[in-house]
This record gives C-alpha cells, sequence and structure tokens, in this order.
C-alpha cells in the first residue's frame, strides 16, 4: 500500500472526531491503549485515555504508534441509522452522519487522489474489531511471545 501523508491522515481522523481509537507505541513493546479521539491539529491527534488527554504527534518520515479508528463496516448499519439518516432535510449530511455514528466511509481527499473513494479500513487507518478483541489478541500474542 502506497504511504498516506500525514496531512491526508489527519484529514480522514478529523471526520471521525468522537469515535473510538486505538493506538499501539511502536516504542513500549506494542503497548496497547484505546481512547476516544476528541482533536485534530496540523501534526498532531488529541485522544482523551482514560480520562486524560494525550496529544500524539504524527510525522512523514517518522513512527511512533500507529493508530486507527475502531469503526463499524457498512454492512452493519441497521434500519434504524439508515432511516434517522434518510430524515435529514439535505442529502449531503447521510456521509457525515454515517461517521458520526461510527460507520466505516468512502473517503474523499481532493480531486484525483489515489486513495479516493476508498473505506477507511482500506487504507489502513480503521479497525472493525472491538476493544475487547484488540486486548485479548494482543495479550494473546504477548503471552506466545514470552513462551
Amino acid at each position: 500500500m502506497k504511504h498516506i501523508s500525514i496531512a491526508d491522515q489527519l484529514l480522514i481522523f478529523s471526520r471521525y472526531i468522537g469515535q473510538q481509537v486505538v493506538i499501539i507505541s511502536l516504542l513500549n513493546n506494542s503497548d496497547v491503549n484505546i481512547g476516544t479521539l476528541i482533536g485534530v491539529k496540523h501534526n498532531a491527534i488529541a485522544v482523551n485515555i482514560d480520562d486524560v488527554i494525550r496529544w500524539i504527534p504524527l510525522y512523514d518520515n517518522f513512527k511512533l504508534c500507529e493508530i486507527k479508528l475502531l469503526l463499524k463496516p457498512l454492512k452493519k448499519l441497521t434500519p434504524e441509522v439508515v432511516s434517522a439518516a434518510n430524515d435529514l432535510p439535505v442529502k449531503a449530511f447521510i456521509t457525515p452522519y454515517y461517521q458520526q455514528q461510527g460507520y466505516d466511509m468512502p473517503v474523499f481527499i481532493e480531486p484525483g487522489h489515489p486513495y479516493n473513494c476508498k473505506y477507511v479500513q482500506e487504507i489502513e487507518l480503521a479497525d472493525y474489531r472491538s476493544p475487547t478483541e484488540i486486548f485479548r489478541q494482543n495479550a494473546l500474542l504477548h503471552a506466545f511471545e514470552s513462551a
């Protein structure tokens, strides 16, 4: 997969403020944290983890951690969510509404961008697992590595 720039990642993250994210440290033995994305600025994201707000810097040439949004695939849309989206006064609000509800939506970055029309999970910025599944798989991985 071609590298996606930090600016493009931040643009995508900014559409999912309020959603959970998983952060896997590349410096601390793959330490896993899950928090809520609460902000984005030009070179970092703000995440609330256990009521502590942390700014996580992002760099194009150096990766401190892997960050993924915890989203739901569109195939899990419920009739209630679809009905609420269809009742919005402007059809252009449907995509932001689905994003606010935590569904993975195709991205649009700019005209001609190679990642346009790809889902967030396809560009490796989202995970469809639950926090419980992530912690369980991480514990199994650490148990396997130490055996």
